[in-house]
């Protein structure tokens, strides 16, 4: 707010009637007249024929001056003034007519040097002392306002402009109790116009009284309806009287007036906020931005948008700016290492956010955000560091809430249960925190207590994946099959959603909301900023990634395409081309990257990314031509990795061997590249080194929840068994929408043969929308071995397994022994000679006919089964083979892009 709206106390014009005997008084008296009536044009014609005969008439030079003044004929006037001061260079008159002009032609600095010469020689000089106190009212020094006030005659006091100065500067020094009651008395006055009702709006507002600023400043704007300072005091007004919804009325009229007045946009944006409109506030603070690249204020509230809309890099960046121009901001930079964590930047957020708990080692908050930091780099840490918070600050309850999930992980449910009761208290309409909290119960056998927990996570989201898998786990646990059976088929509907869309990598789908609450959430304000700045087109690429990232391929790419006539830039162009690449569209992709290259983009990068695009599109020699171009500087880890998956599609196995073992040194940074050198590894049963790389995985991208899964799958090869369910717990807490941690751990339960838990949780990967033939296969063979009555079910499980796959001898062997299970003896034959067709040397198939034939009465054909048997076990090791590779689960199971 400023008091700068208008000038409320009018200069007062003294000196131009003083008596001067030596000259004639008619014709300037006259054109005194002339001017007081208005006619200044007229005036200045008597008073030059005048001044021609009397050039050294004092009261003739001030009256020329103010003639000009009025004119706006600023240097004209000048000369007149300095004639007249030489004339009478102590006339308090003369002094303050000088300071009048310079107060009106702008020069306020000037103005203010002559007032005080003015009270210097006479110190209750009018005029004068007004100017001074109006001055500094202006500059926000009440007490000294009211210092010159105070050389006010008794008179003066109680005029109505110096009243009001009066509580202008009373507001200003803090006085406000003395304010009321004059402003009480002006506010009664009558036919008050719109300048006095704006300053007494300024006086409240100077005391937060913002409720009755805002109805002074309504009463201004009904007399001056297109003002813009009362137009915009009065949203600014309301905005801290808690109006949101009437601030953002009147500031867009306001904008109206002065469409690019950048503090309107601002207090716009402000007004969003408080909406929780962040989208519609970045919209406002873009165009202030532009307008004022370097206000402070805006980047920071830029950023904290930016943040809320969870662009964690962006926001990250903005600080960046801000911290440039504000370096003491603490707070700020401490933000700003949040974002960095958020963002799945560990280690450069680390150097913000240590430096600010060791800045500031008594605030919980910033050990908790260090904490959030910390959890991908040293899980124990972080929870030390979040006891450390909470000490600080009992009060931080998505502290709580984040130590709760981590202690649930770690196997730790009895503090989880605590944290998470406290929690409940603060929010106890949170589901994730009661599905959590239902899940901790569980975990220490208080079934009933989970059960009601997570009746009250259903009451608030019904269809939420991470509330129905808890509720189906304790429904189970009481026996209440029927219910549980009901979850299921809910969690079906539910997982449907969930599965056509990958999920957002990030911090904030582990602590707030779920995935695709997430993904909706981010896919809008992408879809609103980018309709907001059309021509923004880093936006429109976000846009395009995300409607690839949510299964809108077609939406995507057609938005890539259009996008390739406006990114010019080689760095944008690359970037096109490694989205494209990540989403499997490689022609497209290639595009790009090509395009990039001639443009003399990051060469190494592109030249990378156009190497995988060719491997798939092309062949591994075409591959490694273009990989070779990188120079030898540029070969990092990801070179080598990639170098491993092509030489190996070559078959030259030792040279593949060398390059990954390059690679593993060099740290690795690419998710897709740990995933293919993983692959190689198993496949050639080197688990040691697999585990080894994905732990090294593991550090450089925490967050890659793929290269978790795969972690698991080789500490299961390794036989760490209990190491690796514990991982398949922690991913399936950290993304309970996903289905595929599920899938292996229903697996490894079958292989197990823990056949009745392995059967609740493959129906949970199969609702969540693991739709594979693994899937339904494993969820056959525990029907059978923990229901073997229940023959219905586990038909209808081979018979889905057998529609997403004709060339799976084992499926089809299942699927024989269940028909020979139902009796169905000609349905069995016909499964059972396909698994044979498929795998003659499948011995199990051959007993299974065996009995078929032999159940009809074909004795004949039942020995010749019999002989085959004997056969096979002649021919080869009679050990039965694994229907399932461990090895292949990753990539066998893996969806499209």
């Amino acid at each position: 707010m400023s008091w700068a709206g208008y000038v409320v106390v009018a200069p007062l014009w003294v000196g131009m009637l003083l008596s001067q005997p030596l000259a004639p008084r008619t014709a300037l008296d006259e054109a005194a007249a002339a001017f007081e009536q208005g006619r200044a044009d007229e005036a200045d014609q008597k008073l030059n024929s005048f001044l021609k005969s009397h050039p050294p008439d004092l009261r003739a030079l001030l009256l020329k001056g103010a003639i000009l003044d009025s004119l706006e004929r600023w240097g004209e006037a000048e000369s007149y003034y300095k004639r007249a001061l030489q004339l009478s260079p102590h006339s308090t008159q003369a002094l303050n007519n000088v300071a009048n002009h310079y107060l009106v032609s702008g020069d306020r600095g000037h103005a203010r040097d002559f007032y005080l010469k003015v009270v210097a020689i006479d110190p209750r000089h009018l005029n004068a002392n007004l100017q001074l106190a109006q001055m500094s009212v202006q500059d926000k020094q009440g007490q000294q306002a009211l210092t010159y006030l105070s050389h006010l005659g008794e008179a003066a006091k109680s005029d109505a402009a110096a009243l009001l100065l009066r509580v202008q500067a009373l507001a200003l020094s803090g006085q406000c109790q003395a304010v009321n009651p004059i402003l009480n008395e002006l506010e009664e006055q009558p036919n008050l116009d719109s300048r006095w009702l704006f300053s007494i709006g300024m006086a409240r507002v100077e005391c937060k009284l913002y409720d009755s600023a805002e109805r002074a400043f309504s009463q201004a704007l009904d007399r001056d309806p297109r003002n813009f300072d009362i137009l915009y005091n009065l949203g600014l007004a309301s905005l801290r009287a808690g109006h949101a919804d009437r601030a953002e009325s009147v500031l867009q009229t306001a904008l109206k007036v002065k469409p690019e007045d950048v503090d309107c946009l601002y207090t716009l944006a402000q007004a969003s906020v408080k909406q929780d409109r962040p989208v519609e506030a970045a919209a406002w603070l873009a165009q202030a931005q532009k307008a004022a690249p370097e206000r402070a204020d805006i980047l920071l509230l830029l950023a904290q948008v930016s943040a809320q809309l969870e662009f964690y890099e962006d926001s990250a960046a903005i600080y960046d700016r801000y911290l440039k121009l504000r370096p003491g901001d603490d707070a700020a930079r401490r933000e700003r290492g949040f974002d960095l964590a958020r963002a799945n930047r560990a280690t450069s957020a680390l150097q913000d956010l240590d430096w600010y708990v060791r800045t500031h080692p008594g605030e919980g908050v910033g050990f908790y955000e260090l904490a959030v930091a910390q959890i991908f780099e040293d899980r124990a840490k972080a929870l030390a560091t979040l006891d450390h918070a909470l000490a600080l600050d009992p009060a931080l309850f998505q502290a709580r809430y984040t130590r709760a999930l981590l202690n649930i992980e770690e196997e730790k449910p009895e503090p989880a249960i605590e944290d998470l009761r406290l929690f409940l208290q603060h929010e106890p309409r949170n589901y994730r925190a009661l599905a959590h909290l239902g899940q901790a119960y569980l975990a220490v056998n208080r079934t009933s207590e989970a059960a009601e927990t997570l009746e009250r996570a259903m009451a608030v989201a019904p269809d939420q994946p991470v509330v129905l898998v808890q509720y189906r786990r304790a429904l189970e646990r009481l026996g209440r099959k029927r219910e549980a059976a009901e979850i299921v088929a809910r969690l079906r509907e539910s997982g449907k959603a969930a599965a056509e869309s990958r999920r957002r990598v990030g911090l904030i789908d582990y602590l707030s909301l779920t995935p695709s609450e997430q993904r909706a959430r981010y896919l809008a304000n992408l879809q609103r900023n980018s309709a907001a700045d059309p021509n923004d087109i880093r936006l429109k690429i976000m846009l395009a990634r995300d409607l690839l990232a949510n299964g809108k391929t077609a939406e995507g790419v057609e938005m890539f395409r259009q996008l390739r006539p406006e990114a010019s830039a080689p760095a944008m162009l690359a970037d096109c081309g490694r989205t494209l690449l990540e989403f499997g569209q490689y022609e497209m992709a290639r595009e790009f990257l090509e395009a990039a290259i001639s443009a003399g983009g990051p060469l190494s990068a592109a030249r990378l990314d156009l190497a995988i695009v060719l491997f798939h599109v092309q062949s591994p020699e075409a591959a490694l031509g273009e990989l070779e171009k990188i120079p030898l500087a540029d070969r990092k880890g990801d070179y080598f990795l990639l170098r491993a998956q092509i030489l190996d599609a070559q078959g030259k196995i030792p040279e593949a061997v060398d390059a990954l073992n390059h690679g593993i040194q060099a740290a690795p940074t690419r998710a897709g590249l740990y995933l293919q050198a993983t692959a190689f590894l198993l496949k050639h049963k080197l688990y040691h080194e697999a585990e080894d790389l994905l732990e090294q995985a593991s550090r450089v991208l925490p967050n890659e929840r793929e290269l978790l899964l795969a972690r698991a799958v080789a500490l299961e090869l390794l036989r760490r068994n209990i190491d690796s369910a514990k991982l398949l717990a922690r991913i399936q807490t950290r993304w309970p929408e996903w289905d595929r941690p599920y899938l292996l751990g229903g697996i490894l339960l079958e292989i197990q043969l823990k056949s009745a838990e392995a059967r609740q949780t493959l129906e949970t990967a199969i609702a969540l929308g693991a739709n594979t033939p693994e899937a339904y296969y494993y969820q056959a063979l525990a029907i059978t071995h923990a229901a073997p009555s229940d023959l219905d079910s586990a038909q209808d499980a081979v018979n889905h397994a057998m529609a997403l796959t004709s060339k799976d001898p084992y499926i089809y062997l299942l699927a024989g022994k269940i028909s020979l299970a139902r009796k169905e003896y000609r349905a069995a034959i016909e499964r059972l000679l396909e698994a044979t067709s498929l795998q003659p040397t499948l011995i199990p198939a051959h007993y299974a006919l065996r009995d078929a034939y032999k159940a009809l009465g074909d004795e004949q054909k039942s020995a010749a089964e019999l002989e085959a048997i004997k056969h096979v076990a002649s021919q080869s090791d009679t050990a039965e083979q694994s229907p399932f590779s461990m090895e292949d689960f990753l990539f066998t199971v893996r969806p499209p892009g």
